[in-house]
C-alpha cells in the first residue's frame, strides 16, 4: 500500500479545520471552499490568509522532500501571491503577511516540513501525525490591479515517498 494525501485548510479563532478541501480559492471571506465571485476582493486590498496543511494516510515508509511553488497561471497588474511555509497557526485576515512571493520554479520551492518540524514523516513513529507543518498564502492587489476574474493559478507539491 501507498500513502495518500488529503488537504486541510483551517480557519476562524482556534483552527476549525476543514478536511479534503475543493479549491484553495482567494476571497474577502475566511471559509474553505469559497466561490470567488461570491466573495470579491476590492482592488488594492488583499484576501484573507490561507493556512494549509497536508495529512498523509495509509501505509508507507517515509515521505521526504516535501517542496510547494506555484506551477501555472498568470499575474494580473498589481497582483502577487505571498506565502510561507512552517508557519504556526494564526487567526486568518486580510492584514498583508509580509511574506514573501510564491516561488515559480521548483528549484527555490518552499520546503515543506512535516508537523513535528522534522524534515521526513516516518510512518509508524510514536507521536507522528501524518500532518504537515502550514503552509500560509494570500492574494494581494494594488491600485493597479484591473476590475474582474484573475487567471487561475496551479501550486504544485511535490514529494517522495519510500
Amino acid at each position: 500500500m501507498s500513502s495518500v494525501h488529503h488537504w486541510y485548510e483551517s480557519n476562524l479563532v482556534g483552527e476549525d479545520e476543514t478536511a479534503d478541501i475543493s479549491n484553495i480559492n482567494f476571497g474577502s471571506v475566511d471559509e474553505p471552499n469559497i466561490v470567488p465571485s461570491a466573495h470579491l476582493i476590492s482592488r488594492g486590498q488583499n484576501s484573507f490568509s490561507k493556512y494549509i496543511r497536508c495529512k498523509f494516510t495509509g501505509t508507507w515508509t517515509e515521505i521526504l522532500n516535501m517542496k510547494l511553488w506555484k506551477s501555472a497561471g498568470e499575474y494580473v497588474a498589481g497582483e502577487t501571491i505571498k506565502a510561507a511555509a512552517n508557519v504556526a497557526y494564526d487567526t486568518p485576515s486580510q492584514v498583508g503577511t509580509g511574506d514573501g512571493n510564491i516561488p515559480i520554479v521548483e528549484g527555490s520551492a518552499l520546503h515543506i516540513h512535516s508537523a513535528e518540524g522534522l524534515d521526513t514523516i516516518v510512518y509508524g513513529d510514536t507521536g507522528v501525525t501524518g500532518y504537515t507543518t502550514y503552509i500560509r498564502l494570500q492574494e494581494q492587489t494594488t491600485g493597479s490591479t484591473p476590475a474582474g476574474a484573475v487567471a487561475s493559478k496551479t501550486f504544485l507539491f511535490q514529494y517522495d515517498e519510500s
